[in-house]
């Protein structure tokens, strides 16, 4: 008759060891797919204020483009996650009358909407004062 000596057991630590190398292999395939995607994303999004307008761009084949005029805004919003409060990024959203847009990974995006929002004000007065002067123009002649 047959008798058993000794039973081999497979060890938990390095399988759990093989598993963590299995998810490290799987992080890192599915971050050189997403690497691509994210270097065209920095690379193609542009989101500049002018003296009159508010100009942006996302997207390389599929592209969103903005071009408002500074009248036209209706509201700016910053979305900020803890990683982005900590490295003082966030996504910025603008609102048109006819649509949002979104600009994701601005530096200093409460900076930007500080000074978005004063550059609206700055236009409104400007464009009042102008309709003044024409008025008056008008009330003299």
């Amino acid at each position: 008759m047959e008798e058993t000596v000794k039973k081999a057991k497979l060890s938990p630590i390095a399988f759990a060891f093989k598993l963590f190398i299995d998810f490290l292999a799987i992080c890192i395939i599915v971050g050189l797919a997403w690497l691509p995607r994210d270097i065209i994303r920095f690379c193609c999004t542009k989101l500049e204020i002018t003296n009159k307008r508010v100009k942006g761009k996302t997207g390389l084949v599929n592209t969103n483009e903005l071009d408002s005029p500074l009248n036209k805004i209706n509201s700016v919003q910053v979305k900020q996650g803890i990683i982005g409060k900590v490295f003082n990024y966030g996504t910025i959203s603008i609102t048109t009358a006819s649509s949002m847009f979104e600009f994701a990974f601005i530096v200093n995006p409460n900076e930007f909407k500080t000074i978005l929002n004063n550059q609206i004000e700055a236009y409104d007065d400007e464009r009042i004062e102008k309709q003044a002067k024409k008025l008056a123009n008008a009330i003299n002649k």
